[in-house]
């Protein structure tokens, strides 16, 4: 397997590394904070998983990268829906806590919404693209 070497992946890989670093650094002193203890945590996981996706890219053709007009158009139907799947599911969620007074807070809404869009988005996405015809 052959790694592309050019100055695109080294610097993706190169932010990934400083994260990891960053990360390691707030976790050494430990701060008695528990927000910056979580911090350090998200840091060393971003890093980690930015420098994964460089060296997946690495491995690619540069011309397989670039994103085509089927492509576009597949991310384009597939936020859409999810945006609707987001606007349906707090409409959901605030009338089922209304009428059966269920206690959701603000911030387990903004959770549950993050959490559907994301899931609804990256699976829609992998759909339109099996299927083939996005029109």
């Amino acid at each position: 397997m052959k790694l592309r070497k050019d100055k695109d992946i080294l610097s993706f890989i190169g932010i990934g590394l400083i994260a990891i670093l960053l990360g390691s650094i707030v976790l050494f002193f430990q701060i008695d904070s528990k927000a910056i203890m979580v911090l350090g945590g998200i840091l060393i996981l971003a890093g980690i998983m930015t420098c994964i996706m460089g060296l997946v890219a690495s491995t690619k053709p540069k011309t397989e990268l670039i994103q085509d007009e089927r492509v576009t158009r597949i991310n384009e139907k597939a936020g859409c829906h999810a945006g609707w799947m987001i606007m349906l599911s707090v409409i959901i969620l605030f009338h089922a806590n209304r009428i059966w007074s269920l206690g959701v807070e603000l911030e387990d809404m903004y959770y549950m919404v993050l959490f559907v869009g994301m899931i609804s988005w990256s699976l829609l996405r992998w759909i339109y693209n099996k299927k083939g015809d996005v029109k």
